[in-house]
This record gives structure tokens, C-alpha cells and sequence, in this order.
């Protein structure tokens, strides 16, 4: 391989690890277009490279009010029943409100072993920033889904058949007790770190 093509295929990855990628929205079915436009704004994405080998790429949808209810109204439309009366994966998402900030993220990782984001073992350090001044607040809880079966599929088009999903917990406050969320600026930010390098994802909370 020459120089010159060596030295493009490092500029094209370099490129490719610092564009977010879009997220499909081909799923088992159409969705309304309430939902899949909250879904589109929610959802963010990351890459990570190691030289020119991608080691993961990452989606996180933030589970704002807006969208959670576009997600129950959804979910009645595809069901028809009251989702706070099963008790599933899929429902989680429908009734933890509350709790703190909270994200669907579903990971694909070239390495099946790495992608373990709720093992303390992880390779991975997740945290949330709400401002350039904080330092980033661990999750409270990271819950593994068991599958990614047509059900999840349906509200989560960008799944595919690889990766793994997880239900991400962060507290609404940092460690000196201040709110996480910024109301200066009402951005929120996750990063996923390794010795890979780092996948970031902001979303504007607050106008």
C-alpha cells in the first residue's frame, strides 16, 4: 500500500470517529411520526477507533418527558394495553421516570467481551456531564436488557442483531449536591471512555 493511500484511510477514520452516526429508522413497522420525530431528536450517537479498526459505535436516546410520551402513546397504539401493568425490559422504559436522567443505549463493539458496560470489570467508564466546569457523575444503576427481540426493535429501529442494550441511570445532582443540569446552558453529555479512546454524545435539554 502507498504512502498517499496509507495517509488517506487515516484521515477518512479520523473523520468517521468524530461524525456522529445517524441512526436507521427501518424497523419491523411504521411508526407514527410523533414518536419517530422524538425519537430522531433524542437519539445521539458515537464512534470509537483504534488506529484505523473501529472498536465500537454507540446510540443513546434520553428519555426526556417528550419522549416518554410519545414512547406510551406508541406503545398503547402497538399494544393497546396499559404499559405500567407488565412487567418487562420493554416497560421499564415507560415507568422508571423519576429517578434521575436516564438513557436507552444500545453498543455495538468489534469484541463481544468488551461490550459489558454494567460489569464493574468493564473496559468502558461511563459518566455525565451537565457542564464544562463539572466533573462527570457515574451512572446509579446500568441495567442490561435480555434481548433485542422485534418487540424492542419496533421502538428502537437503529438495533441490530450484534449489539446489546441497556436501561442507564445518573442522578439528578453531582456529589456536592448542585444539579448535574446546567440551567446556563442545558446541555447534557455522555462520555464513553477507554484506553480505545472516547465516545461523546450532548443533547440540549433546555433552551
Amino acid at each position: 500500500m502507498s504512502l498517499r493511500l496509507v495517509c488517506l484511510v487515516f484521515l477518512l477514520s479520523l473523520v468517521a470517529g468524530n461524525c456522529a452516526p445517524k441512526p436507521s429508522m427501518r424497523g419491523p413497522g411504521k411508526l407514527d411520526d410523533v414518536y419517530e420525530s422524538q425519537l430522531k431528536q433524542w437519539t445521539e450517537g458515537g464512534r470509537v477507533y483504534h488506529s484505523i479498526d473501529r472498536v465500537m459505535f454507540v446510540y443513546a436516546t434520553y428519555l426526556s418527558p417528550e419522549f416518554r410520551q410519545a414512547f406510551g402513546s406508541q406503545y398503547v397504539k402497538i399494544f393497546g394495553i396499559d404499559p405500567g401493568k407488565v412487567d418487562s425490559d420493554l416497560e421499564m422504559i415507560a415507568t422508571s421516570v423519576g429517578r434521575g436522567h436516564e438513557f436507552f443505549v444500545f453498543a455495538d463493539t468489534t469484541n463481544l467481551s468488551w461490550n459489558n458496560f454494567d460489569e464493574a470489570d468493564s473496559v468502558w467508564r461511563m459518566a455525565l456531564w451537565g457542564g464544562s466546569e463539572q466533573l462527570g457523575v457515574p451512572p446509579m444503576s446500568i441495567t442490561r436488557f435480555k434481548g433485542r427481540g422485534p418487540n424492542l426493535k419496533a421502538f428502537f429501529p437503529y438495533l441490530n442483531k450484534f449489539g446489546r442494550c441497556y436501561f442507564v441511570v445518573f442522578p439528578l445532582d453531582q456529589h456536592n449536591k448542585r444539579p448535574v443540569l446546567n440551567p446556563e446552558n442545558g446541555m447534557l453529555t455522555i462520555k464513553l471512555s477507554s484506553a480505545f479512546g472516547t465516545a461523546a454524545m450532548s443533547w440540549k435539554v433546555r433552551e
